[in-house]
């Protein structure tokens, strides 16, 4: 193999930076540096999820420092390393990441929840934003852990899902579904999309999978990736929707995908004797969300917050992207240049889109 030429790094790139509430620039930043243990990708592109619309929003999120880089789903090419690396990584290969890594037993101490198995809510976790610009600099801990070489014959879009696709992977490990159990997912956005394929994957046909949106066309994907029902629930009668689609007006599972006070209250309602309510949309801290313990107790319903992945969950993502397990295509609504990074989130907000495509433009540094 002809080794790739060395790619120099002083020069400047137009990067997306996160000043506050919706105060996204588009400014002139340094090309990152690679110090030891670190890679230097080359960012071929860029994934917009609904993520990145709250955090534009609300100007502030627990994963990013402000002002800072902004966006977190990305796959491309090493183009630099740093040292102690090169054994493992060189330029030219085609990686995806995770946006975070948990602490690591070789950095020192490893923290509480670490030891007990729960990564996700590492007590140290670091996070990685950049992904909305030309090339985007790999902290060592990611490159340890949560950095994957992607084969030359698999297209960039096909991992750019990594992160989001993991968070799901991660969140249908850990709910209980039991074989024929009705689970109801609140939003066919792409997060509930990847429920409805990850739950077929895990557990075939046996679940009985109701989608639920406000928009037709999402419900047929929906549909179309494994749901057996997709209902429109504009109008509010959820339960009695449920009552004539399933035979019963509540489920054994219900997912809230959406992360928003009004539909967890609808989760909520349609949780069934014995069920769970899975709050996986996140929502801004503040808002409170009205209980009726009686009904919790004896009714014994769970309430199960999941939050974010691990490495392990990664990996699988990674490894059922790669193989083609996971239709992508569906998802792919619309693909952009970096520079119309506003005009991207303004369409997720009006839900003209599943997923937007961002390609940033190079040039030779």
């Amino acid at each position: 193999m002809t080794p790739a030429p060395a790619f120099q790094t002083r020069g400047l790139m137009r990067a997306a930076v996160l000043y506050g509430t919706e105060d996204v620039r588009m400014e002139d930043v340094p090309i990152p540096l690679p110090g030891p243990g670190e890679v230097l990708a080359r960012v071929d592109v860029a994934s917009i999820d609904f993520t990145d619309r709250k955090v534009y929003l609300r100007g502030q999120h627990p994963m990013i420092k402000i002002p800072g880089l902004f966006g977190h789903e990305w796959a491309g090419t090493i183009v630099a390393v740093g040292p102690g690396v090169e054994a493992r990584w060189r330029p030219g290969q085609r990686v995806v990441a995770a946006n975070s890594a948990p602490c690591l037993a070789e950095e020192g101490a490893v923290c509480r929840q670490c030891r007990r198995g729960r990564q996700s809510m590492c007590e140290d976790i670091q996070y990685n934003n950049g992904a909305f610009a030309p090339y985007i600099l790999v902290p060592s801990r990611l490159v340890r852990v949560n950095l994957h070489e992607i084969p030359a014959d698999v297209p960039p879009e096909r991992v750019v899902f990594t992160e989001p696709y993991a968070c799901v992977l991660h969140a249908v490990r850990r709910v209980a579904i039991q074989p024929r159990d009705a689970v109801v997912i609140l939003g066919a956005g792409p997060m509930g999309l990847f429920w409805v394929i990850a739950l077929r994957r895990r557990y075939g046909p046996d679940p009985v999978i109701v989608s639920l949106d406000h928009q037709d066309d999402r419900l047929a994907v929906a549909r179309a990736l494994g749901a057996n029902h997709g209902l429109n629930s504009k109008d509010g009668n959820t339960r009695d929707m449920l009552q004539a689609a399933i035979g019963r007006p509540d489920a054994d599972v219900v997912i809230e995908s959406v992360g928003a006070l009004e539909t967890h209250r609808e989760a909520l309602g349609l949780v069934g004797r014995g069920g769970t309510l899975v709050s996986f949309g996140g929502v801004a801290p503040g808002p409170t969300l009205p209980v009726d313990i009686g009904h919790l107790h004896y009714e014994e319903i769970s309430i199960q917050p999941i939050y974010h992945h691990t490495p392990a969950d990664v990996a699988q993502s990674v490894q059922q992207l790669v193989a083609g397990q996971v239709p992508v295509e569906r998802l792919i609504t619309a693909r952009l240049p970096l520079s119309e990074l506003r005009r991207a989130l303004q369409m997720v907000a009006d839900r003209t889109t599943l997923r937007t495509i961002l390609i940033p433009e190079h040039q030779d540094a």
